[in-house]
């Protein structure tokens, strides 16, 4: 006859099973950041103007990789409907002026200068075009901020078949010279705790659950900007 397993070892498998059903939840995969590019010449920046966040993706459904208009990197790209940049447009927005370390100067009146003069700067560059509005508009700094990536959750707050996912990069350029002094990155996928057992931390804090891609924008630009320049009265 076959002997039974101890009673205390059979609840100690029943637990580590049910422990391993909670935990089973979801967690984010992050890759990027921030990075201060030349920290000595950004005490200066004291106005900044934010152009209109821009979606970059691309016509060639085969194409799954497109370069950043400023720096030039490539980053993943997918098509999405809607103008999720104006929401993270927003989000960026909102952390800025809060901080009450920069003077803002008013959206609706950089956002007409960018759209006259990006119609009528053929030839020149991104960074040549944010350069130049950056001037008409008498900001110290300039703001541009592009969305690459923006997929959401199938499914619902604690069950999905296919998690949010979003790519997005933010640069601050310095009027004066063109010259780029800050960018911040944030691609990020949640994933499921038991993908990254060490990831638990970000599991509790988000309350177990799958967040939609809003919400994963929203934690992305808090993210990056934690390395601002000047944000937390750093010289």
């Amino acid at each position: 006859m076959k002997k039974h397993l101890p009673f205390y070892f059979f609840r100690l498998l029943l637990c580590g099973a049910i422990s391993v059903a909670l935990l089973t939840g979801c967690v984010s995969k992050n890759t990027g950041g921030a990075d201060t590019l030349h920290r000595k010449a950004v005490s200066g920046l004291k106005k900044i103007a934010v152009v209109p966040f821009q979606a970059i993706t691309s016509d060639n459904p085969d194409t799954r990789v497109v370069r950043c208009p400023v720096c030039g990197t490539t980053f993943r790209t997918c098509n999405f409907a809607g103008n999720p940049e104006r929401k993270i447009e927003e989000f960026f927005l909102k952390e800025i002026e809060s901080s009450e370390q920069y003077s803002l100067i008013p959206s609706g009146y950089v956002d007409s200068v960018y759209k006259r003069v990006s119609s009528t700067s053929f030839g020149k560059s991104p960074l040549e075009i944010l350069t130049e509005v950056g001037k008409e508009v008498g900001a110290d700094g300039i703001i541009a901020g592009y969305l690459f990536y923006y997929m959401e959750r199938k499914g619902f707050d604690y069950s999905v078949e296919k998690p949010a996912s979003v790519t997005f990069c933010v640069h601050l350029i310095r009027v004066k010279d063109g010259g780029s002094v800050w960018k911040g990155v944030f691609d990020k996928s949640q994933s499921s705790l038991m993908e990254n057992i060490l990831n638990i931390l970000p599991f509790i804090k988000g309350g177990g659950k799958w967040v939609t891609a809003e919400e994963l924008s929203q934690e992305g630009i808090k993210e990056i900007l934690k390395d601002f320049p000047n944000l937390k009265g750093d010289s």
